[in-house]
């Protein structure tokens, strides 16, 4: 049974396994921010309540803060009347059920964005194609099974902005990425791209053969979820089946030559957490044992979040050296700053 929104933040809520003080005003906010009466309020909590444990505190997630940014992200609804009717839009060419859509309906209904839905699916009001969504909508992503990010055809075919990857590196060229679209050669450079709408960055870019940024690398990540997920494999590999991923809410976080990879997963009946696994990047990549503490069912998900991230180390610099035409080998990779530092050469 599709969860309603207030159900999806009672997930949310409960997604380390116990309920604080500070979760329960988050509740209260929610209920107010969807017009929810106290009876139907209390229909669903006694009905969502009767099927999870409450006696076991996970050893992932932190339930006030997933709830706090998803309530962050519903602040303004108006704002995201448009991306929901691009998801209606791109629900009807991957397919749409009549209970995946009375499913979403009824969830759309619950946060206000109801017709917005009705007017991408049904309507034809005019609409761009599904890019990226807030992660507020990720909920209403995995009821229309839209977790796949569905490109959009990027027209731009350079950018001015700054650098987020270089290779300097003789015979080195910057082409346009078929594979991340957004990422964009920068004019008047001999090797670089740049994001198509983003200028802040931490620190300039080291000297060295190859160099990118934590957000490229962690957007190479969300598109190795959603290759997976077109090729009907599991998005972490030796995981139990039905588990879903949001690769949209993945992060990346640095200290020092470690490298913290986390993002929401939907456990089903159980709801949703955020796990995360760290590894260490100092001329190899190793994995950050998981926690002694950590329950035996969850090392299995913190190993695959690990080896999602290292995969993604291992196929990225290879997949831009070819990009910009050459054929070298990737070594001896390091972390500087904000960068992830590749030496290149012959084999």
């Amino acid at each position: 049974m599709t969860p309603t929104p207030f159900e999806h933040g009672l997930a949310l809520a409960w997604s380390d396994g116990a309920l604080s003080r500070q979760g329960a005003q988050m509740l209260e906010n929610l209920q107010e921010k969807l017009d929810l009466n106290d009876f139907d309020r209390a229909a669903q909590e006694e009905k969502w309540l009767e099927n999870i444990s409450k006696g076991e505190r996970r050893s992932f997630g932190d339930g006030d803060e997933i709830l706090k940014q998803w309530l962050d992200s519903l602040n303004d609804l108006t704002s995201l009347e448009n991306s929901v009717r691009m998801m209606g839009k791109a629900a009807l060419k991957v397919g749409l059920s009549k209970k995946t859509w009375l499913n979403a309906s009824t969830f759309a209904h619950g946060l206000g964005l109801g017709q917005a839905l009705a007017e991408g699916a049904w309507l034809e009001v005019a609409t761009d194609d599904l890019g990226d969504w807030p992660a507020a909508l990720d909920p209403l992503a995995v009821i229309l099974g839209l977790v796949i990010n569905i490109q959009k055809t990027v027209a731009e075919k350079s950018t001015t902005n700054p650098i987020f990857v270089n290779i300097d590196y003789e015979g080195a060229k910057s082409e346009p990425l078929s594979w991340m679209p957004d990422l964009l050669p920068i004019e008047n450079e001999q090797c670089a791209w740049g994001w198509k709408n983003e200028h802040a960055r931490d620190t300039e870019p080291p000297e060295r053969d190859l160099v990118y940024c934590n957000s490229v690398l962690i957007a190479w990540v969300r598109r190795l979820v959603a290759k997976r997920h077109e090729r009907g494999e599991p998005g972490l590999s030796g995981l139990p089946e039905g588990l879903v991923l949001m690769p949209s809410s993945s992060s990346l976080s640095r200290e020092g030559n470690e490298l913290t990879i986390s993002m929401i997963v939907d456990l089903g009946d159980s709801g949703l957490v955020r796990p995360w696994a760290k590894i260490i990047v100092d001329g190899a990549i190793n994995i950050v044992a998981a926690p002694d503490t950590l329950a035996e069912n969850w090392v299995g998900i913190h190993d695959a979040l690990a080896g999602l991230l290292i995969h993604g180390l291992q196929t990225l610099p290879r997949q831009l050296v070819l990009a910009s035409g050459l054929d070298l080998e990737c070594r001896n990779v390091s972390i500087d700053g904000g960068w992830i530092v590749h030496d290149l050469g012959t084999a």
